[in-house]
């Protein structure tokens, strides 16, 4: 019995860990979208100042 509640609450110790860390990976999402669109307008257009879209 007490072996079933360590396995069970090792298991949610890692489940927690993990949704953590994708949790993190996700909320940088939006910011790499961001540094690839503007990486590929500068490639695409090196010589315009540009508008850096603030």
């Amino acid at each position: 019995m007490d072996s079933a509640i360590l396995w069970i609450v090792g298991i949610s110790g890692v489940l927690a860990i993990t949704l953590f860390a994708i949790k993190g990976l996700l909320d940088q999402l939006p910011d790499i979208a961001e540094s690839w669109h503007r990486a590929k307008r500068a490639f695409r257009d090196p010589d315009d100042p540009g508008d850096d879209g603030s």
